[in-house]
């Protein structure tokens, strides 16, 4: 009886070590990690380039801050603009990263085709790009797109300059899902502020997940091993 009990623990101790593994994977800031040496780019930066060589790079000082519903209003769709939120609120609700396939395999070997719009507590393999609503200093809402790492530190409470964004559409069906909370915080949805860094993520996907994994075995070995070793020394087993 007492080897079941101890197996039954054994097995609930690996369980757990799994689960702090994920856990500390997806929430550690890998990516920021990686870029933390990125050069903030200037207004005069941006009239020399294309828009999409500077979104989701970090802000300098003279890039146009979005400040009110008006200046959200007058930003072009070719803009490169930033936001400092006074507020951040999950909505739940991603769009599939445009550098992820829209085909997946499946395990019978044929493929099978990503949903575009997804819930993200499904969304293991960081697919997909969660809607935010984010607070201008107006106390206004609109819609944002934001790196994972740059949200946490939101939710979190510090005060940040977001990176170089743009003003993208608005995913409908993805808006058809947040239609209520939308309404109660009286967003702006025409239009949404992008400042993910897609040739960074394209590039660099593969290598992130890699790194995540190795991160989430190494906590689950560690975790799992400690938890077994409590449970042995408790239940005094000696082998």
């Amino acid at each position: 009886m007492k080897k079941k009990i101890v197996k039954v623990l054994e097995f609930v101790m690996v369980i757990l070590g799994i689960i702090a593994g994920v856990f500390v994977a997806k929430n550690i800031s890998v990516e920021s990690m990686l870029r933390k040496k990125e050069e903030p780019v200037t207004l005069a930066m941006t009239e020399d380039g294309l828009q999409e060589d500077f979104i989701g790079l970090p802000a300098a000082d003279d890039i146009t801050r979005v400040e009110s519903q008006e200046d959200w209003d007058d930003t072009w769709a070719v803009s490169c603009v930033t936001v400092e939120p006074l507020e951040v609120i999950p909505t739940g609700i991603g769009v599939r990263h445009p550098w992820i396939s829209a085909y997946s395999r499946s395990r019978r070997g044929g493929t099978r085709k990503r949903p575009e719009v997804s819930r993200m507590v499904f969304d293991i393999l960081d697919e997909y790009a969660e809607y935010y609503l984010i607070q201008l200093p107006d106390q206004s809402y609109i819609l944002a797109q934001m790196p994972t790492d740059v949200a946490r530190k939101l939710k979190a409470g510090k005060q940040i300059t977001l990176p170089v964004g743009k003003k993208g559409g608005v995913h409908q069906q993805a808006l058809a899902n947040i239609k209520d909370l939308c309404e109660e915080y009286d967003v702006n949805t025409e239009g949404i502020f992008y400042c993910i860094n897609d040739t960074w993520n394209e590039g660099h996907y593969l290598m992130v997940q890699i790194i995540k994994l190795g991160i989430a075995f190494l906590v689950m070995l560690v975790v799992g091993t400690i938890l077994i070793t409590i449970v042995n020394k408790v239940l005094k087993v000696k082998d």
